[in-house]
């Protein structure tokens, strides 16, 4: 299993991009006198249902239309 994606074609990476999206909303939760923690939670979770879609959608056919 690679350790980079977890065999899965994404994994770490997908993680690092949902926490850097986190901390990207977190700050701007300061910024505007917000919940950071809320805010950095729903930013983590944005990336993850956007993974999960990723995985759901069928695979490319090859062919241009």
């Amino acid at each position: 299993m690679d350790p980079f994606t977890f065999g899965a074609g994404f994994g770490f990476g997908a993680l690092l991009v949902g926490i850097i999206f986190a901390v990207v909303c977190q700050s701007v939760a300061k910024g505007k006198g917000r919940s950071p923690g809320w805010w950095g939670l729903w930013g983590f979770l944005t990336t993850l249902v956007a993974m999960i879609v990723l995985v759901l959608l069928p695979p490319r056919s090859g062919t241009e239309v």
